[in-house]
């Protein structure tokens, strides 16, 4: 059986769904779209489609999929991986991150207060409560205020890590051990990927990684190397990478591991 690609079509400023489409429509795939609700607590109806499958979208679609045990194998995703403190034991150094404090809310307020320097902060996990960034006292109150009336989306602990300078950063697509295609997203976009990129990136999945399909995002400091995080393949943006590629490779791993 072909796998079956169920994705979000109702998406906000996003070109995810007709990449994909034009993808499966190249590679003959299936393609099944469906429209989720933010907070949706049921999946939408897919009794007609047969796996193996893979689900795109945001969150909600793929939390619901996550936690459905007909299909959850559509989803790429375990929450204790895709976590700064599953990336600071699986990537150690490589991880620039690596040496960030974890702290409640209320500690990071009191340190910050407390001095006119900014910090680098972040999400514990990959559910992006909020978008890592550099911030000082008043951003870090006028944030967790903001949190605060989405309760749901607040997570109890946040990454306080050194602010430094990231000259560029790439997304990277992996299946099953494998870089099989990426872009930079940050200062521009490019399809080109440097050897020295693809060499460190495989470096480091060959030493862990929290999937065996997710996205390696990867910075460059001071001409080094660094894994800025992991992201779940099933909510992730495509950016410049081969789209094509992504959907072959990944049918391909669900048709031979489904």
């Amino acid at each position: 059986m072909k796998t079956t690609w169920i994705v979000q079509s109702n998406i906000p400023k996003s070109n995810s769904a007709s990449l994909l489409r034009a993808a499966c429509e190249q590679l003959e795939q299936p393609f099944y779209p469906v429209t989720v609700q933010p907070g949706q607590k049921n999946l939408p109806e897919i009794s007609e489609v047969n796996p193996p499958l893979v689900f795109h979208g945001v969150t909600t679609l793929i939390l619901r999929a996550s936690e459905d045990a007909q299909v959850h194998k559509g989803v790429f995703y375990d929450p204790q991986n895709f976590t700064h403190d599953a990336y600071t034991k699986g990537f150690g150094h490589a991880y620039l991150n690596y040496d960030a404090q974890v702290m409640d809310w209320s500690s990071l307020l009191k340190i910050a207060a407390d001095t006119s320097a900014a910090f680098f902060i972040k999400p514990p996990d990959d559910l992006k409560a909020f978008t890592g960034c550099v911030v000082c006292y008043e951003d870090i109150q006028r944030m967790h205020r903001q949190l605060l009336d989405t309760p749901h989306r607040l997570p109890e602990r946040v990454v306080v890590g050194q602010r430094c300078e990231v000259d560029a950063e790439w997304r990277l697509f992996v299946v099953n051990g494998e870089v099989v295609t990426g872009s930079m997203y940050r200062p521009t976009a490019e399809a080109f990927l440097p050897q020295e990129l693809l060499d460190f990136a495989a470096q480091c999945v060959a030493s862990w990684t929290p999937a065996d399909v997710f996205v390696l995002d990867v910075g460059r400091i001071d001409r080094q190397w660094r894994i800025i995080e992991c992201n779940c393949f099933n909510w992730s943006r495509f950016y410049l990478s081969d789209v094509k590629r992504i959907v072959d490779r990944v049918s391909r791993y669900q048709e031979d591991h489904w």
